[in-house]
């Protein structure tokens, strides 16, 4: 069953992500048997913004890819609502070109470029709420991080230097996570470089 999410972008605010109690426990948990094993070790010649300092650990990649993965899905939800939109669009344009030459139609086409009008503020809306639910993401993803961290550094037996060192690896943000759209919508040609449809 599809989530109503992909069809429209008018219902009520979707709320922050809940940082529960076994999630805060995991990372907590997580963090103090891995500063007790000692994990990661710290090379003696590590300093900040050298390779050496670039340390991690499985917990703080499985938030990261966590993280990655709920971004993905956002971004597939935002795609499936925007095909049908797209499409729609395309249709419009197409009418509106068929209604170019006819001066007794004027009235027809000002519908039809309303229709047009709309549709490509609904894609905008769209990827609007798509990149706030990936910047609520990353800001549930560094919570969970910052948490595992502080019980890291505390059990570590080098955690005076670990905590020097070593900071939450977010990937970069996606392409279309940071696009800013101005009062024009991109072609569909540009738009499909643009907003992140990845040949990978």
């Amino acid at each position: 069953m599809r989530d109503k999410r992909s069809t429209t972008w008018t219902n009520p605010s979707t709320p922050s992500i809940r940082y529960g109690l076994l999630a805060r426990f995991s990372d907590w948990w997580c963090g103090g048997r891995d500063g007790r094993k000692g994990i990661p070790s710290v090379p003696q010649d590590a300093r900040p913004g050298t390779p050496q300092a670039e340390l991690s650990t499985p917990w703080m990649m499985f938030l990261g890819q966590l993280g990655v993965a709920r971004i993905e899905k956002e971004w597939v939800t935002f795609q499936l609502a925007a095909v049908g939109l797209e499409a729609k669009l395309r249709d419009a344009n197409t009418r509106r070109s068929a209604l170019a030459g006819e001066p007794a139609l004027a009235a027809h086409r000002q519908a039809v470029d309303g229709e047009i009008a709309h549709l490509e503020e609904q894609i905008k809306i769209g990827l609007r709420v798509t990149q706030r639910r990936a910047r609520m993401i990353e800001a549930y993803v560094r919570r969970r991080c910052a948490a595992y961290l502080t019980r890291l550094v505390r059990e570590h037996p080098d955690g005076a230097r670990l905590n020097q060192l070593m900071r939450p690896r977010w990937p970069e943000q996606v392409d279309w996570a940071r696009v800013s759209l101005g009062p024009e919508l991109p072609t569909p040609v540009a738009r499909a470089g643009v907003l992140g449809v990845r040949g990978s």
